[in-house]
């Protein structure tokens, strides 16, 4: 199904705000035959050829593969320094703004390698202008498609407050804390530990000069790390929707900048934050959930009782004025959600107030988030 791709208002288009989302379907038997045959020729010559010579980066050098495809494979193998051999090879194919990949009813229908033939998919959420891009790949002996298409923001929904969020790299990955009903969330595992781990074997490898295995386990690392962040912000998401909560997490874009009083402690970190908060984006987007920024000063040395300013002792967080007690990031976290409340209530209005709460734009997809 497909959107419209402007309303109109007075004779003037508006945008509609979108989000990416991706969806997975089994190829039918019939365009098979295609697919492998492509597969071989790709496994056999034009990947090799692509690896060993990347000066070899045009379609033209490659007549054996559909233009399209041989352009695709450019982009995802030849262009990425870091790939020297590839053990299960995807079929990359750019939409072209619905040049290349056609949306017809009831599928798809891409002439480069299928001519009139149809893809069938029945696509979960709405469809908004074309297709983005496909791959084709191949899981046991079931050829699938992953589809990438634009579609619509839903609107947001009736909020009821907000859950603030510290993100961590010891202790737990990210915490929420909800100050409506004083819950507290400790999502995902101990990232110093699995840090810790994987430096050690990176270390004993790079002894020993497995190179080779050095660079496996680095990929592994990331895996990790990406299956880690999808689960903790569903997590987010989900109880954000659930309890009808503006989702408030800390600004850290400027902690790396050389005046950053965190800037030390951020390198010695391995997490990544930054596609932890973009996992929360285009989840929340998808759900209805707006997303706020706050300044990060102070969160985690401000009292959430009393709002008093104290030095914490490892995880362990003792308030020296009202003799409030607390692990150290629920603390912090129920500090976000406070400035994120203070800005939706309308009493927060610059850095000032709130020990340093900042007026954004909630993030609702298709736009970054910009502060008033």
């Amino acid at each position: 199904m497909t959107t419209q791709l402007h309303e109109e208002n007075s004779g003037i288009d508006e945008p509609i705000p979108t989000v990416a989302t991706t969806c997975v379907v089994n190829v039918p038997d019939s365009l098979v035959p295609v697919l492998d045959v492509l597969r071989s020729r790709v496994r056999r010559d034009s990947l090799p050829r692509m690896l060993q010579n990347r000066k070899l980066s045009s379609s033209k050098d490659y007549p054996e593969l559909p233009c399209v495809v041989a352009k695709s494979l450019i982009t995802k193998y030849q262009r990425n320094r870091k790939c020297v051999t590839v053990k299960h090879i995807v079929l990359p194919i750019c939409g072209d703004k619905g040049k290349q990949v056609k949306l017809v009813d009831g599928g798809l229908r891409i002439p480069a390698l299928f001519k009139k033939e149809l893809l069938p998919v029945a696509f979960p959420k709405p469809v908004y202008g074309f297709v983005r891009s496909v791959e084709f790949f191949k899981r046991g002996r079931q050829w699938r498609c992953s589809i990438c298409y634009w579609t619509p923001v839903i609107a947001e929904r009736t909020l009821e407050g907000c859950v603030g969020i510290d993100r961590n790299s010891v202790g737990n990955v990210a915490v929420l804390a909800d100050p409506q009903n004083g819950k507290v969330r400790h999502l995902g595992f101990n990232p110093a530990g699995c840090k810790q781990n994987f430096r050690n074997r990176r270390a004993k490898l790079q002894s020993q000069g497995k190179f080779r295995t050095l660079r496996a386990l680095r990929k592994k690392q990331s895996r990790r790390t990406k299956h880690e962040n999808h689960i903790v912000s569903k997590q987010i998401v989900s109880y954000a929707v659930k309890h009808r909560r503006v989702i408030v997490v800390e600004n850290l874009e400027g902690v790396r900048k050389p005046k950053s009083k965190i800037k030390g402690y951020v390198n010695r970190s391995q997490w990544s934050f930054y596609q932890l908060m973009q996992f929360i984006r285009y989840k929340a987007a998808l759900r209805g959930i707006p997303v706020m920024v706050v300044n990060p000063a102070y969160t985690t040395q401000n009292c959430s009782r009393c709002g008093q300013r104290n030095t914490p002792d490892s995880k362990v967080y003792v308030c020296e004025h009202c003799s409030h007690k607390d692990h150290r990031d629920a603390n912090a976290a129920f500090n976000i959600a406070q400035r994120g409340l203070g800005i939706l209530v309308g009493f927060a209005k610059d850095s000032v107030s709130l020990g340093g709460a900042l007026l954004v734009t909630p993030y609702s997809g298709g736009q970054e988030l910009a502060y008033a």
